[in-house]
């Protein structure tokens, strides 16, 4: 059912179905590697960045992973970072960065707030969310002491 709910929307939505979907997957691939083939100023109306997905707040246990996602618009393509405490954030044991037309920080149980930064030649956008870190010693003694 799910393959078919594709399928309709590829061929409803994507004037060229299932070809245009990846020309499209392959063009924001190109955009966040900076690769982007050039266009001319008046096919697209330049526009500053805009976040259309916000990472939400997340809590995890000690150990554990905590995803972070951030979808932007703009044109030209916005150039998308992460910050921790005003720094910008690089991939470590620590932090991993994916990008596959949304931008994703995973982070290894490190409290704190984080930044997503959009920037084009027109503006800046960003938002924030925290990170809250429990260790199971708190979990287990909240779910056993009445």
């Amino acid at each position: 059912q799910n393959l078919r709910l594709k399928s309709l929307v590829e061929e409803s939505q994507l004037p060229e179905g299932k070809r245009g979907l990846q020309r499209i997957e392959e063009l924001e691939r190109m955009a966040h590697e900076g690769a982007l083939p050039a266009v001319a100023l008046d096919q697209k109306e330049k526009q500053k960045p805009e976040i259309v997905l916000v990472p939400e707040p997340a809590r995890v246990l000690e150990g554990e992973t905590a995803r972070f996602r951030c979808r932007v618009t703009g044109y030209p393509m916005p150039k998308v970072n992460w910050y921790l405490n005003g720094q910008l954030i690089r991939k470590s044991k620590r932090f991993r960065l994916r990008y596959d037309g949304i931008y994703y920080l995973d982070i290894v149980d490190y409290e704190a707030v984080y930044t997503c930064e959009a920037k084009n030649d027109y503006g800046v956008a960003t938002t924030s969310a925290s990170l809250s870190v429990e260790s199971d010693f708190m979990e287990e003694r909240e779910c056993c002491v009445k």
